[in-house]
């Protein structure tokens, strides 16, 4: 009989959770934070799309879905789920419809950024250490990634970039300074960061341009399930998994990653079904 009342509890409980839940929707271009989110065009009456993600993390609960309504629209900004907050049930997950979208971490290099650190050499020094991602005209330069030891600057060829003593190189390939021409970096760490969450599920979105990692599922995340997600470009890894955390990815593009595509560690765990990639994931100590 107690069994009973609990599984009825339960359901009753699921109940709950498939009917509270709601749609958040996400807008760029129309889209404005002082809204509600509950609807994906703006009215008067203060219902419409939010602008940022940040602000539909804010807005979210157990269950919700998070929906980015432009596709193809790039979004400078980076989101964060953390705990039961941002978790769902087996049968009603978290979810971030992405419907094609871009996440990316890119900012501008002023043009005052550079100097000049010989004939054909210059020289970018940026607020944020560790792994960096340069790109001209929108399109990813090549890293020059030297031996343990070896002086990355000798080998520098025209075009390349690397990154030493806390700076990053560029040998020029043409006549013109860096100053003159739209580069930009990869500034904000990591562009989907998860946290002891349970039931997550990502669809369709595309994670590019981050310092570390597109995705890191870190510390005990369970059934996150991640769907037609490409990360690319990312200064450490793709995706990143550790802390006994569990993914299932299916389908999608992981590749063109600054050391690893996927990275596991601390027991992490991946199960990848369809999933266009470069190499193996890499299992660190």
């Amino acid at each position: 009989m107690r069994s009973n009342l609990i599984f009825a509890g339960v359901m009753l409980l699921l109940q709950g959770v498939s009917a509270s839940a709601v749609e958040i929707y996400v807008d760029n271009l129309v889209g404005d934070d002082v809204f509600d989110g509950r609807n994906s065009v703006p009215s008067d009456t203060g219902t419409g799309p939010v602008r940022t993600l940040h602000r539909a993390i804010q807005l979210a609960r157990f269950g919700d879905q998070i929906v980015l309504t432009r596709a193809g629209a790039v979004y400078y900004d980076s989101l964060s789920l953390t705990g039961t907050r941002h978790s769902g049930s087996p049968n009603y997950p978290f979810t971030i419809i992405g419907n094609g979208a871009i996440l990316s971490g890119l900012r501008s290099v002023p043009p005052a950024g550079w100097r000049r650190a010989g004939p054909d050499l210059w020289k970018l020094t940026l607020t944020r250490k560790g792994f960096y991602r340069l790109l001209r005209d929108g399109k990813p330069l090549p890293e020059l990634i030297p031996e343990a030891g070896a002086n990355p600057l000798e080998s520098l060829s025209p075009g390349q970039w690397t990154a030493t003593g806390g700076s990053v190189y560029f040998r020029v390939d043409g006549d013109f300074a860096p100053a003159t021409q739209s580069f930009s970096y990869a500034a904000d760490q990591t562009g989907l960061s998860l946290y002891q969450v349970e039931n997550v599920k990502i669809v369709d979105l595309t994670l590019r341009d981050f310092r570390f990692d597109g995705i890191h599922a870190q510390n005990m995340c369970r059934n996150v399930k991640l769907e037609n997600v490409t990360c690319f470009n990312n200064g450490r890894a793709g995706l990143a998994i550790s802390g006994s955390s569990k993914v299932e990815v299916i389908g999608g593009n992981v590749s063109g990653n600054g050391r690893f595509q996927i990275r596991i560690a601390n027991n992490g765990d991946a199960n990848l079904r369809d999933v266009a990639m470069e190499g193996e994931p890499t299992l660190v100590p």
